[in-house]
């Protein structure tokens, strides 16, 4: 959001960075983890004053976009805030395509998933952020607030077609929904250092999110070509959610080594989550000469409630062995206990008072998790390494209050990591990363209680789950000279891993339940490649993928390989003061195979461009056109070709020496469709149309602001 609000004239110089986790950081013990972080260096003529821009856009189809930023520095002290008005589909500070998982959309656990997608969101939404640091580095505290109001009416077909022993099962699917959140989030820490030695970091955070929705879907399945049911269904709900917590973590440096650290971590967290809605369908089933064999009606009242509360604890210490070297040691533990209810009421005589018993149920669960690690960190030249391994114990408790019984769960696992890195030398580097992860089951999957949000496809638990291991082997080569090169090379391996078995009946109905398979593999290759070619900036880029995964089909047992690879090349041109071009292009290419039916095998080709094209010749005017271009090709699950060109551009004028800004932009000049979305998971292969925004125009005035604060 910075880089689109703020003038890069506010910049002094900008750090790409390989930064450590924050636990990493505070502890001292490399966890082998990093980041790519983009770190904007502020000049110091910047922070004696306040600067922003206003942004408001419309036109007479009563679309409008309306967006402001303003920051102000004053020494170490900062203020931020930024605000959004929209009904164009942006998410954020003139940000479009935003992923669903940022604040702004940190979005409530709907049981019901009464939502059909995306659709086109109207949004508003506001984040302020204050920071400042006093006494030198003693003290530092941040804060942040963020509100969000979200609306939208999604309408989606989607098609699914799941490849089976000996036949095809496919589903389309019509949806649409109503659904609108509102969101508050807070956020903020506290550091004191009283010294170089000594360090404290407290901080609390909280979230309240509440939800209201309404979905309908008609659904149509056949088993190889021949009808099998018909659904309709309607639900309504509202979730809401809240959730507070805190987390506190202080270290000390131990005697006159300043690598000798101990440090210690707790934190504790609350969260509340209910959904109260109501389920109605009305299936119909169908004999093989197309005659209608059962009806079936389900009219329903569903409460789900979760109300874990969460306490983490850690204690760390780094010990300097000789010259470079570190050990760390680490012991962990983390408590958990919820008492999840999930109820469903029949309707009869007109109210909602028959508990349905297999649909209902309360339980108390208790999760304990406690492990152990042991590191070593040090440097041999232009080697750097770190090795270390990790004991988890595991232990899951589940007790029935409705029936007075329980089970009990634990597990031992450990898990060893590597990292080396060779700095060859200022431009070149290699490293290797061996990590391994333990994933445990979640309660949801370990539930044995039936949800029917979608009653042709149930999903049930499994108590007998065990956690699965994976191994993940990494190279990267990096190399920034003339060349910018990029390599790198993954292989993932999974034991015991936590998949699917799926069995349908001849009238189509579906029940999913998670099962341990072995056999899951992953194997990656990534290549880009970067120079300056006649004042271009010229790039290549390959990727090649192989990806086995193991589910169950009924009771046979599947392998499902699949191979993709892409590949394609940039051009990128800025010449100041006449004109900026892009090109980026990509084509892919997929193949899949199940066991379990090799004669419907799933192949395709793909294909992506994206062009921009900016004029600046004429004296304070931009002029820009830019065009994404995209193609699918039909396959045996999806029987045509799709494509689609969206084609957009815009004028604008700067007044004022450039800091008012009038523009008219058009967006989808074809008006084509371009929310078509394809996926392959295992046996199922997914492809679905949504509706995004048409053919429109903007008229639109950005106005920029810079004041220097008066010296006293």
């Amino acid at each position: 959001m910075i880089t689109r609000n703020f003038d890069a004239s506010k910049i002094a110089r900008v750090q790409i960075l390989d930064r450590k986790s924050e636990q990493a950081i505070f502890t001292g013990i490399d966890d082998g983890a990093r980041t790519k972080t983009l770190n904007l260096v502020l000049k110091e003529s910047a922070k004696g004053g306040y600067f922003g821009k206003l942004d408001v856009g419309g036109n007479t189809s009563n679309y409008y976009n309306v967006n402001g930023a303003l920051a102000s520095f004053r020494n170490k002290e900062q203020f931020t805030a930024l605000g959004t008005i929209a009904n164009t589909g942006v998410l954020g500070s003139s940000i479009k395509n935003i992923d669903a998982s940022t604040y702004f959309l940190n979005g409530n656990t709907d049981a019901l998933n009464a939502s059909a997608g995306t659709g086109i969101p109207k949004f508003d939404a506001v984040a302020l952020h204050y920071a400042n640091t006093w006494h030198g580095p003693e003290n530092h505290l941040a804060s942040n607030y963020q509100y969000s109001h979200y609306f939208t009416q999604p309408m989606t077909d989607i098609q699914t077609l799941q490849i089976q022993p000996g036949n095809l099962y496919k589903q389309d699917q019509q949806a649409q929904s109503t659904n609108q959140q509102d969101q508050h989030w807070i956020y903020g820490i506290y550091n004191w250092a009283p010294n170089t030695r000594s360090a404290f970091n407290f901080s609390v955070y909280g979230t309240d999110s509440r939800s209201q929705n309404q979905f309908g879907s008609t659904e149509t399945s056949s088993l190889s070509d021949t009808l099998v049911n018909t659904s309709l269904r309607t639900i309504q709900d509202t979730v809401i959610r809240q959730k507070i917590g805190s987390d506190i973590s202080w270290r000390i440096v131990i005697g006159k080594r300043t690598d000798r650290v101990l440090s210690f971590r707790g934190s504790v967290a609350k969260l509340e989550n209910t959904t109260n809605g109501y389920l109605y369908v009305l299936n119909h089933y169908y004999q093989v000469n197309g005659l209608i064999q059962s009806v079936d009606t389900i009219d329903q009242r569903k409460q789900f409630e979760s109300h874990p509360i969460t306490s983490e604890f850690s204690i760390n210490f780094s010990e300097p062995l000789w010259k470079g070297v570190v050990l760390g040691l680490v012991y962990w533990q983390f408590q958990s206990g919820d008492n999840p209810l999930q109820m469903t009421w029949s309707r009869a005589g007109g109210k909602y008072d028959m508990i349905v018993d297999s649909l209902s149920s309360h339980f108390k669960t208790r999760i304990f998790n406690q492990s152990a690690a042991i590191s070593l960190q040090g440097k041999v030249g232009i080697l750097s390494y770190t090795m270390g391994n990790e004991w988890n114990a595991y232990s899951y408790r589940q007790q029935d209050l409705l029936v007075a019984s329980g089970s009990h769960l634990s597990y031992l696992n450990w898990e060893p990591r590597l990292l080396l890195n060779f700095a060859i030398n200022k431009e070149t580097n290699l490293n290797f990363n061996y990590h391994t992860l333990t994933r445990e089951p979640s309660i949801t999957q370990l539930m044995p209680t039936k949800n029917n949000n979608d009653p042709l496809h149930l999903t049930l638990g499994n108590l007998n789950l065990k956690s699965d291991f994976s191994q993940t082997f990494g190279l990267n080569f990096h190399r920034f000279k003339t060349w910018l090169l990029d390599l790198a090379l993954t292989m993932n391996l999974t034991s015991n891993s936590i998949s699917t078995k799926t069995t349908t009946d001849s009238l189509g109905r579906q029940i999913s339940q998670p099962v341990n398979v072995d056999g899951t593999r992953m194997a990656g290759i990534n290549l880009t490649a970067t120079r300056k070619v006649l004042g271009f900036d010229v790039g290549i880029h390959a990727t090649g993928t192989y990806d086995r995964t193991v589910n169950y089909v009924n009771a046979d047992l599947t392998v499902n390989d699949a191979y993709s690879g892409s590949g394609g090349f940039s051009l990128n041109r800025y010449v100041m003061d006449k004109y900026s071009f892009s090109l980026y292009t990509t084509f892919t290419y997929f193949d899949q195979v199940s066991s379990i039916n090799i004669s419907s095998p799933v192949r395709y080709w793909t294909q992506s461009h994206q062009g921009a094209m900016t004029l600046f010749f004429m004296r304070d005017f931009e002029i820009n056109t830019n065009a994404t271009y995209t193609w699918q090709q039909k396959t045996s699950a999806f029987s045509v070709n799709t494509s689609a060109l969206l084609l957009n551009g815009y004028i604008s004028r700067n007044f004022l020496h450039n800091k008012l800004v009038a523009k008219i932009q058009f967006n989808n000049i074809l008006n084509n469709n371009a929310g078509i979305i394809r996926s392959n998971t295992a046996n199922i292969n997914t492809q679905s149309s949504t509706n995004i925004l048409g053919r429109y125009w903007m008229l639109s005035a950005t106005y920029h602001f810079d004041k220097k604060f008066r010296k006293k």
